[in-house]
């Protein structure tokens, strides 16, 4: 009996012309790209590295925090949270103006035009936007 071949790759490249269809396009976006959404889509009330994990199913989110802010080259404001049962602490990431946000989004729209997954589109970057104040606010 002789073992089928399927043609993967032509299967990939029919569904991912199809822009329309954003559960493929969200599949292919690698965890960096939906940890850096996440954490841009939780406004001014941040997020922490244990809700990355919880909201993008991952198993970790220690490390996405300092790849954005090594690869943007700025420092978000951190907050230290009492844990809930009270054993310990961690911190809340938060961005703090509109400036730092825009940085993280050249960030990600450069890394999806290399790697030729959908960017952020317009109307999706203004609703980022509008989660941040236009200058820097003290906490």
């Amino acid at each position: 009996m002789q073992k089928k071949t399927h043609n993967v790759a032509g299967i990939v490249e029919q569904v991912r012309a199809n822009d329309d269809n954003p559960a493929f396009n969200t599949m292919l976006a690698p965890k960096k790209h939906l940890a850096r959404i996440y954490m841009m889509r939780t406004g001014v009330n941040g997020f922490t590295e244990n809700e990355i994990p919880c909201y993008c199913r991952f198993t970790s989110g220690r490390e996405y925090t300092s790849a954005v802010e090594r690869s943007s080259n700025f420092r978000p404001e951190r907050i230290d949270e009492k844990n809930h049962d009270g054993i310990g602490s961690h911190f809340r990431y938060r961005f703090t103006c509109r400036a730092d946000v825009k940085r993280v989004i050249q960030l990600v729209n450069s890394n999806t035009l290399a790697a030729g997954y959908r960017e952020l589109s317009a109307q999706e970057i203004n609703d980022i936007l509008t989660l941040y104040p236009d200058a820097v606010t003290a906490a």
